[in-house]
């Protein structure tokens, strides 16, 4: 009987107790739930960030193409009027216009910082130029560009395509 009475008493001192664990597990657990939303907080935020950013690169290529596009429009003009003309009465005023429309494009592309290179007499350089036939020239000691298919362009000092040439050398 006196171990009933032991038993009873220490199931007692523990049901009292539980509400004192009770009591201590209530800041761990309040702060488990503070890290999770914490967590999902800054997981909703990284997204929104995410997303951010995507549309303002999408802005930023739309902004680009729009500048581009707006600088040539004046040239598209100009190929349309000359289209449209009255059939020129010598090919000397046909090529004077096609030569304005030339030297307006051209500039739109310098002050887009495009630079065209590539001209016979210019050392080959494999990086800058892509041959498509050479030409052996026992006097020549070096590669030289002797003629030019299809000029080559950089982008603010980038390749953007290379001279097609026919070499010498």
């Amino acid at each position: 009987m006196k171990k009933d009475k032991q038993n009873e008493a220490a199931e007692e001192i523990l049901q009292e107790e539980l509400p004192l664990e009770e009591v201590v597990a209530d800041p761990v657990v309040e702060e488990l739930k503070a890290a999770k939303d914490q967590l999902l907080r800054l997981a909703a935020e990284f997204d929104n960030f995410r997303k951010r950013s995507q549309k303002e690169r999408e802005d930023i290529r739309l902004r680009a193409k729009s500048d581009v596009l707006k600088a040539l429009l004046p040239v598209m003009d100009n190929f349309e009027r000359a289209i449209c003309a009255e059939p020129a009465e010598s090919m000397d005023v046909l090529q004077k216009g096609m030569e304005m429309i030339f030297g307006q494009f051209s500039g739109v592309m310098e002050s887009l910082g495009v630079q065209a290179f590539g001209a016979a007499g210019d050392a080959f350089d494999p990086t800058l130029h892509h041959a498509v036939a050479h030409v052996e020239d026992p006097e020549q000691e070096q590669s030289i560009v002797a003629e030019v298919y299809g000029k080559g362009y950089l982008l603010d000092g980038k390749l953007l395509r290379e001279a097609v040439v026919v070499t010498k050398g």
